[in-house]
Protein backbone atom coordinates (compact mmCIF):
# COMPACT_ATOMS: atom_id res chain seq x y z
CA UNK A 1 0.00 0.00 0.00
CA UNK A 2 1.25 3.48 -0.87
CA UNK A 3 0.73 5.76 2.14
CA UNK A 4 1.12 9.50 2.64
CA UNK A 5 1.73 9.96 6.37
CA UNK A 6 0.85 13.50 7.50
CA UNK A 7 2.04 14.14 11.05
CA UNK A 8 4.42 15.94 13.40
CA UNK A 9 7.52 13.92 12.56
CA UNK A 10 10.82 15.74 12.87
CA UNK A 11 12.09 17.15 16.13
CA UNK A 12 13.15 15.59 19.43
CA UNK A 13 9.74 15.04 21.03
CA UNK A 14 7.38 13.96 18.24
CA UNK A 15 8.25 10.26 18.43
CA UNK A 16 4.81 8.69 17.92
CA UNK A 17 4.82 9.70 14.26
CA UNK A 18 8.22 8.11 13.66
CA UNK A 19 7.15 4.89 15.35
CA UNK A 20 3.95 4.67 13.31
CA UNK A 21 6.00 5.09 10.12
CA UNK A 22 8.47 2.46 11.25
CA UNK A 23 5.80 -0.18 11.74
CA UNK A 24 3.81 0.72 8.64
CA UNK A 25 7.01 0.22 6.63
CA UNK A 26 7.88 -3.00 8.46
CA UNK A 27 4.48 -4.34 7.40
CA UNK A 28 5.34 -3.77 3.75
CA UNK A 29 3.85 -0.36 3.01
CA UNK A 30 5.54 2.39 1.00
CA UNK A 31 5.34 5.46 3.23
CA UNK A 32 5.97 9.10 2.29
CA UNK A 33 6.22 11.49 5.25
CA UNK A 34 4.81 15.02 5.30
CA UNK A 35 5.54 16.92 8.53
CA UNK A 36 2.75 19.50 8.59
CA UNK A 37 4.36 21.48 11.39
CA UNK A 38 7.63 21.96 9.48
CA UNK A 39 6.59 21.60 5.85
CA UNK A 40 7.65 25.09 4.81
CA UNK A 41 9.81 26.48 7.62
CA UNK A 42 11.63 24.68 10.45
CA UNK A 43 9.78 25.02 13.75
CA UNK A 44 12.90 26.39 15.42
CA UNK A 45 12.69 29.36 13.01
CA UNK A 46 9.02 30.25 12.74
CA UNK A 47 8.42 29.83 16.48
CA UNK A 48 10.79 32.75 17.10
CA UNK A 49 9.27 35.10 14.49
CA UNK A 50 6.21 37.21 15.21
CA UNK A 51 3.44 35.82 13.04
CA UNK A 52 5.69 32.93 12.03
CA UNK A 53 3.31 30.19 13.12
CA UNK A 54 0.42 31.76 11.22
CA UNK A 55 2.55 32.10 8.08
CA UNK A 56 3.79 28.49 8.32
CA UNK A 57 0.21 27.26 8.77
CA UNK A 58 -1.04 29.23 5.77
CA UNK A 59 1.77 28.17 3.41
CA UNK A 60 1.58 24.57 4.59
CA UNK A 61 -1.93 24.20 3.13
CA UNK A 62 -0.63 24.75 -0.40
CA UNK A 63 2.33 22.45 0.11
CA UNK A 64 0.14 19.65 1.48
CA UNK A 65 -2.30 19.98 -1.42
CA UNK A 66 0.61 19.79 -3.84
CA UNK A 67 2.17 16.71 -2.19
CA UNK A 68 -1.13 14.85 -1.70
CA UNK A 69 -2.21 15.27 -5.32
CA UNK A 70 1.14 14.94 -7.10
CA UNK A 71 0.93 11.13 -7.21
CA UNK A 72 -1.47 8.36 -6.34
CA UNK A 73 -1.73 7.28 -2.72
CA UNK A 74 -3.89 4.40 -1.54
CA UNK A 75 -4.11 5.97 1.89
CA UNK A 76 -3.58 9.41 3.40
CA UNK A 77 -2.97 8.88 7.12
CA UNK A 78 -3.23 12.07 9.20
CA UNK A 79 -1.95 11.99 12.77
CA UNK A 80 -3.93 14.71 14.56
CA UNK A 81 -3.68 17.49 11.93
CA UNK A 82 -4.93 20.34 14.10
CA UNK A 83 -3.56 22.99 11.71
CA UNK A 84 -4.89 21.45 8.48
CA UNK A 85 -7.83 23.46 7.17
CA UNK A 86 -11.01 21.54 6.28
CA UNK A 87 -10.95 23.38 2.95
CA UNK A 88 -7.52 21.86 2.21
CA UNK A 89 -8.84 18.35 2.88
CA UNK A 90 -11.88 19.11 0.73
CA UNK A 91 -9.64 20.02 -2.20
CA UNK A 92 -7.53 16.92 -1.66
CA UNK A 93 -10.69 14.80 -1.53
CA UNK A 94 -11.77 16.09 -4.93
CA UNK A 95 -8.61 14.67 -6.56
CA UNK A 96 -7.63 11.84 -4.22
CA UNK A 97 -9.31 8.49 -4.95
CA UNK A 98 -7.98 6.59 -1.94
CA UNK A 99 -8.95 6.74 1.72
CA UNK A 100 -8.24 9.58 4.13
CA UNK A 101 -8.06 8.64 7.81
CA UNK A 102 -7.14 10.34 11.06
CA UNK A 103 -5.66 8.82 14.22
CA UNK A 104 -5.16 10.93 17.31
CA UNK A 105 -4.66 10.77 21.04
CA UNK A 106 -6.62 13.93 21.88
CA UNK A 107 -10.32 14.74 22.07
CA UNK A 108 -10.96 15.72 18.41
CA UNK A 109 -13.89 18.02 19.16
CA UNK A 110 -11.50 20.33 21.04
CA UNK A 111 -9.86 21.35 17.74
CA UNK A 112 -11.98 23.39 15.33
CA UNK A 113 -10.08 22.33 12.20
CA UNK A 114 -10.41 18.65 13.08
CA UNK A 115 -14.02 18.92 14.20
CA UNK A 116 -15.01 20.69 10.99
CA UNK A 117 -13.02 18.22 8.88
CA UNK A 118 -14.94 15.11 10.03
CA UNK A 119 -16.87 14.93 6.71
CA UNK A 120 -13.59 14.61 4.79
CA UNK A 121 -12.24 11.62 6.75
CA UNK A 122 -13.33 8.10 5.88
CA UNK A 123 -12.41 6.90 9.38
CA UNK A 124 -11.37 8.69 12.56
CA UNK A 125 -9.38 6.40 14.87
CA UNK A 126 -9.40 7.45 18.53
CA UNK A 127 -7.86 6.14 21.76
CA UNK A 128 -10.99 6.72 23.86
CA UNK A 129 -14.32 4.89 23.42
CA UNK A 130 -16.15 7.91 24.81
CA UNK A 131 -14.73 10.07 22.03
CA UNK A 132 -15.54 7.36 19.47
CA UNK A 133 -19.19 7.34 20.54
CA UNK A 134 -19.35 11.14 20.40
CA UNK A 135 -18.04 11.23 16.83
CA UNK A 136 -20.35 8.40 15.78
CA UNK A 137 -23.32 10.31 17.18
CA UNK A 138 -22.41 13.15 14.83
CA UNK A 139 -22.83 10.70 11.95
CA UNK A 140 -19.19 9.92 11.14
CA UNK A 141 -17.27 6.66 11.20
CA UNK A 142 -14.96 6.31 14.18
CA UNK A 143 -13.01 3.30 15.45
CA UNK A 144 -11.39 2.70 18.82
CA UNK A 145 -7.62 2.17 18.50
CA UNK A 146 -5.36 2.90 21.51
CA UNK A 147 -1.65 3.61 21.26
CA UNK A 148 0.91 0.95 22.13
CA UNK A 149 4.53 0.34 22.99
CA UNK A 150 7.52 -0.49 20.80
CA UNK A 151 9.63 -3.22 22.46
CA UNK A 152 12.67 -1.99 20.54
CA UNK A 153 12.29 1.45 22.16
CA UNK A 154 10.30 0.99 25.36
CA UNK A 155 12.46 -1.51 27.21
CA UNK A 156 14.78 -2.07 30.14
CA UNK A 157 18.06 -0.20 29.67
CA UNK A 158 21.36 -0.05 31.51
CA UNK A 159 22.14 3.43 32.76
CA UNK A 160 25.57 4.94 33.24
CA UNK A 161 26.40 6.18 36.71
CA UNK A 162 25.91 9.78 35.51
CA UNK A 163 22.52 8.92 34.00
CA UNK A 164 21.43 7.15 37.16
CA UNK A 165 22.35 10.16 39.27
CA UNK A 166 20.44 12.47 36.93
CA UNK A 167 17.30 10.38 36.41
CA UNK A 168 17.09 8.46 39.70
CA UNK A 169 13.94 9.18 41.73
CA UNK A 170 11.47 7.63 44.12
CA UNK A 171 8.58 9.08 42.09
CA UNK A 172 8.89 10.27 38.51
CA UNK A 173 6.33 12.29 36.57
CA UNK A 174 6.72 13.05 32.86
CA UNK A 175 4.07 15.31 31.34
CA UNK A 176 3.20 18.89 30.54
CA UNK A 177 2.09 21.25 33.28
CA UNK A 178 -1.68 21.37 33.60
CA UNK A 179 -4.42 22.03 36.14
CA UNK A 180 -3.32 19.07 38.28
CA UNK A 181 -0.11 20.70 39.41
CA UNK A 182 -1.83 21.18 42.76
CA UNK A 183 -2.01 17.40 43.12
CA UNK A 184 1.70 17.07 42.55
CA UNK A 185 2.41 19.81 45.06
CA UNK A 186 0.48 17.87 47.70
CA UNK A 187 2.60 14.78 47.06
CA UNK A 188 5.81 16.53 48.07
CA UNK A 189 7.30 14.79 51.09
CA UNK A 190 10.58 14.80 52.98
CA UNK A 191 10.48 11.00 52.98
CA UNK A 192 10.88 10.57 49.20
CA UNK A 193 12.20 12.34 46.11
CA UNK A 194 9.97 13.43 43.24
CA UNK A 195 11.30 14.50 39.85
CA UNK A 196 9.13 16.24 37.26
CA UNK A 197 9.83 16.72 33.54
CA UNK A 198 7.67 18.43 30.94
CA UNK A 199 6.64 21.60 29.13
CA UNK A 200 5.60 24.58 31.20
CA UNK A 201 6.78 23.52 34.64
CA UNK A 202 9.30 26.36 34.79
CA UNK A 203 6.29 28.69 34.98
CA UNK A 204 4.57 27.05 37.95
CA UNK A 205 3.59 29.52 40.68
CA UNK A 206 3.83 26.78 43.32
CA UNK A 207 7.06 27.26 45.22
CA UNK A 208 6.86 23.77 46.76
CA UNK A 209 7.14 22.22 43.28
CA UNK A 210 10.08 24.22 41.94
CA UNK A 211 12.88 22.23 43.63
CA UNK A 212 11.45 19.04 42.11
CA UNK A 213 11.31 20.24 38.49
CA UNK A 214 14.13 18.39 36.79
CA UNK A 215 13.70 19.82 33.30
CA UNK A 216 11.52 20.41 30.26
CA UNK A 217 10.09 17.80 27.90
CA UNK A 218 12.17 14.66 27.45
CA UNK A 219 12.81 13.00 24.12
CA UNK A 220 11.98 9.31 23.75
CA UNK A 221 15.41 8.04 24.79
CA UNK A 222 15.52 10.29 27.86
CA UNK A 223 11.99 9.33 28.85
CA UNK A 224 12.87 5.64 28.75
CA UNK A 225 15.86 6.30 31.01
CA UNK A 226 13.73 8.29 33.47
CA UNK A 227 11.20 5.44 33.67
CA UNK A 228 13.98 2.88 34.17
CA UNK A 229 15.55 4.91 36.97
CA UNK A 230 12.35 5.56 38.95
CA UNK A 231 10.98 3.36 41.71
CA UNK A 232 7.48 4.59 40.88
CA UNK A 233 6.30 6.28 37.68
CA UNK A 234 3.22 8.41 38.25
CA UNK A 235 0.90 8.39 35.25
CA UNK A 236 -1.89 10.97 35.37
CA UNK A 237 -4.49 10.35 32.69
CA UNK A 238 -5.50 13.44 30.69
CA UNK A 239 -8.53 15.21 32.11
CA UNK A 240 -10.08 15.25 28.63
CA UNK A 241 -10.36 11.45 28.50
CA UNK A 242 -13.74 9.88 29.20
CA UNK A 243 -12.97 6.16 29.36
CA UNK A 244 -9.61 5.77 27.61
CA UNK A 245 -5.94 5.78 28.52
CA UNK A 246 -2.93 7.76 27.39
CA UNK A 247 0.24 6.79 25.51
CA UNK A 248 2.30 6.45 28.68
CA UNK A 249 0.33 3.56 30.10
CA UNK A 250 1.93 1.44 27.37
CA UNK A 251 5.33 3.15 27.27
CA UNK A 252 5.88 2.81 31.03
CA UNK A 253 4.86 -0.84 31.00
CA UNK A 254 7.13 -1.49 28.01
CA UNK A 255 10.05 -0.11 30.00
CA UNK A 256 9.39 -2.63 32.76
CA UNK A 257 8.67 0.19 35.19
CA UNK A 258 6.14 0.21 38.02
CA UNK A 259 3.36 2.73 37.50
CA UNK A 260 0.55 4.23 39.51
CA UNK A 261 -2.27 5.64 37.39
CA UNK A 262 -5.66 7.16 38.03
CA UNK A 263 -8.51 4.79 37.21
CA UNK A 264 -10.27 4.95 33.85
CA UNK A 265 -12.88 2.42 32.65
CA UNK A 266 -10.58 1.11 29.90
CA UNK A 267 -7.64 0.39 32.24
CA UNK A 268 -8.91 -3.10 33.21
CA UNK A 269 -9.22 -3.94 29.51
CA UNK A 270 -5.51 -3.28 29.10
CA UNK A 271 -4.01 -4.59 32.36
CA UNK A 272 -5.24 -6.52 35.38
CA UNK A 273 -5.42 -4.09 38.32
CA UNK A 274 -3.37 -5.19 41.29
CA UNK A 275 -1.38 -7.68 39.24
CA UNK A 276 -0.18 -5.73 36.20
CA UNK A 277 -0.97 -2.17 37.21
CA UNK A 278 -2.05 -0.24 40.29
CA UNK A 279 -4.80 2.40 40.09
CA UNK A 280 -5.94 5.14 42.45
CA UNK A 281 -9.19 7.09 42.64
CA UNK A 282 -8.25 9.92 45.01
CA UNK A 283 -5.29 11.94 46.18
CA UNK A 284 -5.39 10.31 49.61
CA UNK A 285 -5.31 6.85 48.06
CA UNK A 286 -2.41 7.88 45.83
CA UNK A 287 -0.43 9.07 48.86
CA UNK A 288 -1.04 5.75 50.61
CA UNK A 289 -0.04 3.74 47.54
CA UNK A 290 3.19 5.68 47.10
CA UNK A 291 4.20 5.00 50.70
CA UNK A 292 3.18 1.36 50.47
CA UNK A 293 5.00 0.52 47.25
CA UNK A 294 8.14 2.47 48.10
CA UNK A 295 8.49 0.03 51.01
CA UNK A 296 7.82 -3.07 48.88
CA UNK A 297 10.45 -3.41 46.17
CA UNK A 298 9.64 -7.07 45.50
CA UNK A 299 5.99 -6.33 44.78
CA UNK A 300 6.91 -3.36 42.57
CA UNK A 301 9.16 -5.59 40.49
CA UNK A 302 6.57 -8.35 40.23
CA UNK A 303 3.87 -5.98 38.98
CA UNK A 304 6.25 -4.16 36.61
CA UNK A 305 7.45 -7.43 35.06
CA UNK A 306 3.86 -8.63 34.60
CA UNK A 307 2.92 -5.32 32.97
CA UNK A 308 5.83 -5.51 30.55
CA UNK A 309 4.90 -9.06 29.60
CA UNK A 310 1.30 -8.00 28.95
CA UNK A 311 2.35 -4.92 26.98
CA UNK A 312 4.66 -6.95 24.76
CA UNK A 313 2.03 -9.61 24.11
CA UNK A 314 -1.10 -7.47 23.63
CA UNK A 315 -0.25 -3.78 23.29
CA UNK A 316 2.53 -3.27 20.75
CA UNK A 317 2.48 -0.69 17.99
CA UNK A 318 2.92 -3.51 15.51
CA UNK A 319 -0.42 -4.94 16.64
CA UNK A 320 -2.04 -1.50 16.45
CA UNK A 321 -0.69 -0.93 12.93
CA UNK A 322 -1.96 -4.35 11.83
CA UNK A 323 -5.40 -3.55 13.26
CA UNK A 324 -5.52 -0.16 11.54
CA UNK A 325 -4.60 -1.68 8.18
CA UNK A 326 -7.16 -4.45 8.69
CA UNK A 327 -9.92 -1.89 9.23
CA UNK A 328 -8.73 0.20 6.26
CA UNK A 329 -8.64 -2.82 3.95
CA UNK A 330 -12.23 -3.70 4.86
CA UNK A 331 -13.54 -0.37 3.55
Amino acid sequence: MRVLFVAPYYGPVHSSGRLWVKWLRRLGNEVTVFDYRQAVLPERWYSKIRGGRRLQRFLMQFRLLQVATSRHYDLIFVLKGETIYPSTLSRIRQRHKGLIINWMGDEPRNFANIRNAFPHYDIVFLIDRGWVEAVQQLGYRSVHLPYGCDPEVHRKVTLTEAERLWFNSDVCYVGRRDEREGWLAQLISNSHTIKIWGYGWDKTPLSTLRPHIAGSALNEEEMVKAFNAAKIVLNLQPTQTITGVNYKIFEIAGCGAFQLTDFKPEVPEMYEPGKEIVCFRSLDELRELIERYLRDERERRRIAEAAQKRAYSDHTLEKRARKLLEVVNEV
